[in-house]
């Protein structure tokens, strides 16, 4: 059974259709870049898994449980988290208090400890400005703080809108890094939004590529690359 599905899903903003027809499954423990020009649909697309957007119709599921309908929190509680596009971090509070705030939901308490020790571990910089208000941190160390604190709902599906909007290409790096070394740490599955997708192909992983609020191609991201296929997703010619 798929850890995640979307199926016939749909996004409006009024008369305006951003996600439209759209159905995905993803496994548990994959890695899902969800690719594609401006205006795809992409960030509606994790907007509506995550609950912060109501699809107009479709059905969402995580591990058989439907998700469709539920509130953000409620979706979350479920083992389902975000990290939203632009960091979203609560830039008056501290870096410890940031992550705390994504305990709020948890049930096994006596394991806060221990996944707070982890990020840290992931994140040496967290640790180092963990006294510190968030506001103060560079952009790179702000997305890094954002990722923690989703990891700190213990999920088992997280969701990445943009992770390397407005960085420096080296600081990307490193944030893909602590990504993808913590997703084979918890067994996490991923779905990440991602504008650059030759970067995606770097990464490596599963693609998704969108256009008009629909995915028009669906495989191997290096494969992608190889083939030309980015190209032709982007500018209509992939079927």
């Amino acid at each position: 059974m798929s850890k995640l599905g979307v199926f016939d899903l749909a996004v409006r903003y009024g008369k305006l259709t951003a996600v439209s027809e759209l159905s995905f499954t993803v496994a548990e423990g994959e890695r899902v870049f969800v690719s594609g020009p401006n205006g795809a649909g992409k960030s509606s697309l994790l907007s509506a898994i995550a609950g912060t957007v109501r699809a107009a119709h479709g059905r969402i599921e995580m591990d058989g449980e439907i998700l469709s309908g539920l509130g953000p929190e409620s979706v979350a509680r479920r083992g389902l988290s975000m990290v939203p596009e632009g960091r979203r971090i609560f830039a008056g509070l501290t870096v410890r208090e940031n992550l705390m705030v994504g305990t709020g939901l948890r049930r096994d308490r006596g394991a806060v400890a221990d996944d707070l020790e982890t990020v840290f571990t992931a994140f040496p910089i967290l640790r180092d400005r963990a006294a510190a208000p968030a506001g103060a941190l560079s952009g790179g160390q702000q997305q890094m703080l954002a990722i923690a604190r989703a990891l700190m709902t213990n999920p088992k599906v997280m969701l990445v809108d943009e992770p390397s909007l407005g960085l420096a290409p080296k600081v990307v790096d490193e944030v893909y890094d602590r990504l993808c070394e913590l997703q084979a740490l918890r067994g996490l599955t991923l779905v990440i939004v991602e504008q650059s997708s030759s970067r995606a192909s770097r990464v490596g992983g599963r693609m998704l590529l969108m256009r008009g609020g629909r995915i028009v191609a669906d495989g191997d991201a290096a494969a992608f690359a190889a083939d030309n296929l980015l190209t032709e997703a982007y500018f209509g010619d992939a079927a």
